[in-house]
């Protein structure tokens, strides 16, 4: 059965091959050196019928069997029509036509053909390529630290100026406490607190929305809130009436309720003045008080070094103390590092703001501040060296047109409206919100204040409690790599802080247009960066469509965005707002876009 079976497949074969006269006819097969020539070949089909993209494999049949070398190839007169694989015979039609098939012998260069024939069909369209990612942008110049990304995002913070100057209302600042000359046993006899309700305190400022709190360890006066070791004007001296270590208070406090503390240690210091210490005797002690502080309260989030006579210390020295025991706290002084005084104390930033400074070319110390600061301060350096933001500061009491920040049952307060503006001016501005709200000669927060601050929240929280964003479509001229999926505008709209619209690295402009889920009145629009790449915008317009048309909005162009922007404008109802990014210091990278309608506040 075996040999029958062979029998049939052979002629089978030989019934079906299309056979092709060889080139040469040699004179035997044999070679006298033992080899065995080619002497033909044969296509296993006579012709090949296919349609548009299907394939075939042909056969080829060597003579004789035995040929030392068998091998073939194979080639196509019309590879438009159809392909061939070199050395596998594999066909593959194209396009409707004809076409012929050869095959040929590597020993000899004996031929045959097959005829092929490419019916209908459609021509498969070509596959789309899929789309090249170029990976995330580069980080671009300084960037901020883990810290300083946490700090900023947290947007509000509250100060509290407490101390005996909430009872003197004497804070070092003049030469005299209220005609007398200033001493400890003086400063001891000020500080008389009945209760001090630290738990009153922080739970105002969380409950309206503020991550932080910095304390007036020791105000220029020289008293200490805390048992200071290198002090004896504390609340640990015997002759103070209430011993409360209203640190380690506050620090509980802020355990409670889940808010980070910072910690604000005066350089000046009145009572140095008087002791006969040097400067290098005075810094030895200062630092080791601020390395008690740093550990006895950590974590610490923000150590404010206050410039005001901050005298001539070795900063990189007394700055490591502070980040040895906490190191993503954030720095705060005249140039940082961390963060940078905003230039005033009225809690406005620059409409230009960038979080970058020149520090060491401006040679800025807590101790220094050379040329107008008001302005660099305000405005940071576009594309400098170090990342360090301003911090808006103010008080929410007022001496007539100074800030109170002790406590005074008479001055005046800001009103919700005001500190919606100053939100809008520092928050709104690539600042953060630092309001200080001094705790009373009663040991909390005054109601005048906890009223204000609610209304400021209901203010807010009115104003940010719908997003006419919501349900856009986005797209832009540019998506980096070509792929929307990864990074087109649609990230700026998903809430996600830590996915981002960007371009191609070579592309600094771009327009990137929101289609509205149906005509929207607003007079806000919110911008983001996503900061942990770098601060690049330096130009953007804001264009909205009514009626049909496209018009600028919000008083033209704008220079730079940060972590948010708000851009302020008059009511208008639109269909389409359109970004368009005019000038960027590197590929515009966008984590955020909303629009808000403000009936509430009258600004």
């Amino acid at each position: 059965m075996k040999n029958l079976r062979k029998l049939i497949g052979a002629a089978v074969i030989a019934s079906t091959a299309f056979t092709c006269t060889p080139k040469s006819n040699p004179e035997t097969p044999e070679e006298k050196d033992g080899t065995v020539a080619v002497t033909g070949v044969a296509v296993t089909r006579a012709n090949l019928e296919l349609t548009v993209g299907q394939g075939f494999r042909l056969g080829a049949r060597v003579s004789p069997k035995n040929a030392t070398n068998p091998r073939v190839t194979w080639s196509s007169d019309k590879e438009s029509v159809a392909t061939v694989g070199k050395e596998d015979g594999q066909v593959q039609a194209v396009a409707a036509g004809s076409a012929v098939i050869t095959v040929t012998t590597v020993d000899g260069g004996f031929t045959a053909t097959c005829p092929v024939t490419v019916k209908g069909g459609t021509t498969p369209e070509p596959p789309t390529p899929t789309p090249t990612d170029p990976g995330a942008p580069a980080a671009y110049g300084a960037v901020p630290t883990e810290g300083q990304l946490s700090w900023q995002r947290q947007e509000l913070l509250m100060f509290y100026h407490y101390g005996q100057a909430t009872f003197s209302g004497w804070d070092g600042e003049n030469p005299t406490c209220n005609g007398k000359t200033w001493s400890e046993s003086l400063l001891l006899q000020n500080y008389k607190p009945k209760t001090i309700d630290a738990d009153q305190w922080v739970k105002t400022a969380r409950d309206n929305g503020f991550g932080e709190i910095i304390i007036t360890a020791k105000h220029h006066d020289g008293f200490c809130l805390w048992d200071n070791p290198e002090s004896t004007t504390d609340v640990a001296n015997p002759d103070c009436s209430n011993h409360t270590d209203v640190l380690q208070a506050l620090r509980d406090a802020c355990n409670k309720y889940g808010v980070n503390m910072g910690i604000y240690l005066s350089p000046w210091d009145r009572m140095i003045e008087v002791s006969g210490k040097s400067t290098a005797e005075y810094e030895t002690m200062y630092k080791r008080a601020l390395k008690d502080l740093m550990t006895r309260y950590a974590p610490v989030v923000e150590m404010w070094f206050d410039g005001n006579h901050a005298g001539n210390f070795d900063w990189t020295a007394v700055n490591r103390v502070v980040l040895d025991a906490n190191p993503q706290c954030v720095i705060f002084s005249n140039g940082g590092p961390g963060c940078r005084w905003v230039g005033n104390e009225a809690g406005v930033a620059g409409e230009t703001d960038w979080a970058t400074l020149d520090i060491a070319g401006r040679g800025l110390t807590p101790s220094n501040l050379p040329g107008n600061y008001e302005a660099y301060l305000g405005s940071g350096d576009k594309g400098a060296a170090s990342w360090c933001p301003a911090e808006s500061d103010f008080s929410i009491q007022q001496i007539g047109d100074h800030n109170g920040w002790f406590y005074g049952a008479n001055d005046s307060r800001k009103t919700a409206k005001d500190l919606m503006d100053l939100y809008y001016k520092s928050v709104g501005r690539n600042s953060v919100f630092l309001m200080n709200v001094p705790p009373s000669d009663r040991g909390v927060i005054d109601a005048k204040e906890v009223k204000v601050i609610e209304a400021f929240t209901k203010m807010r929280e009115a104003v940010f409690a719908t997003n006419l964003a919501d349900g856009a479509t986005a797209t832009a001229t540019a998506v980096r790599g070509d792929n929307p999926d990864k990074y087109g505008p649609a990230k700026m709209l998903d809430g996600n802080y830590d996915s981002y619209f960007a371009t191609n690295d070579d592309v600094k402009a771009v327009d990137i247009e929101f289609e509205l889920a149906g005509s929207k009145t607003f007079n806000r629009v919110m911008l983001q960066e996503y900061i942990p790449l770098g601060q690049r915008v330096e130009s953007f317009e804001i264009q909205v469509r009514s009626g049909g048309s496209w018009k600028s909005w919000g008083d033209g162009a704008k220079t730079t965005i940060g972590h948010k922007r708000i851009i302020l404008g008059s009511s208008v109802t639109a269909d389409a707002v359109k970004v368009r990014i005019k000038s960027a210091l590197a590929c515009p990278v966008l984590s955020g876009f909303a629009l808000y309608n403000d009936t509430v506040s009258g600004l």
